[in-house]
């Protein structure tokens, strides 16, 4: 039996995906306070109260998901061996949707996102799919010049205050 993570192939040896399990729930928080947190310290918060608004946002996160997109499947993104990042994958037959994205800040900027992204996009297509779709915040300029770079378009009526609506054709 084949499963998500086994679909789609890094062509770095290096990474591989894995389906998230209940004992990655402490490095999913760590990974989200990695980058929410960074976020909330300009707010200048004493260190109790950043933990308490990232606890508090994780939470958020993780329940409008499961809301949002039930069947999204979370993949653990490893890097020789090693957890680095969490990929939350919706499929449908014919649109794949990443719903986030998530790499530990030590990994960014390494080619990580784009391989992982190049090997989403080729075992979608491969299994199909027209198109691959994502979200990215409107104040995220990185991620909105990263996913241009690599061929996602804008979609203007889908985007709302908050976020923007992103896809790649999928052509086969």
């Amino acid at each position: 039996m084949t499963t998500i993570a086994s679909e789609i192939v890094s062509q770095d040896a290096r990474l591989r995906l894995r389906l998230a399990e209940a004992d990655d729930e402490p490095f999913l928080r760590d990974l989200f306070k990695s980058i929410k947190g960074a976020q909330l310290s300009a707010a200048n918060l004493p260190e109790a109260m950043l933990d308490l608004v990232v606890a508090q946002q994780y939470r958020a996160q993780v329940a409008g998901h499961a809301a949002q997109c039930p069947q999204a499947q979370s993949l653990i993104i490893l890097r020789d061996g090693s957890p680095v990042g969490r990929l939350l994958l919706d499929r449908a037959a014919l649109r794949w949707h990443v719903v986030d994205l998530a790499l530990l800040p030590g990994t960014r900027n390494a080619g990580v996102g784009r391989e992982i992204m190049q090997s989403v996009a080729t075992a979608a297509r491969e299994q199909g799919a027209d198109v691959l779709s994502l979200a990215v915040a409107t104040t995220n300029d990185d991620a909105l010049r990263f996913y241009a770079r690599l061929g996602f378009c804008e979609i203007a009526d889908e985007a709302s205050a908050s976020h923007r609506s992103m896809e790649l054709a999928l052509a086969r």
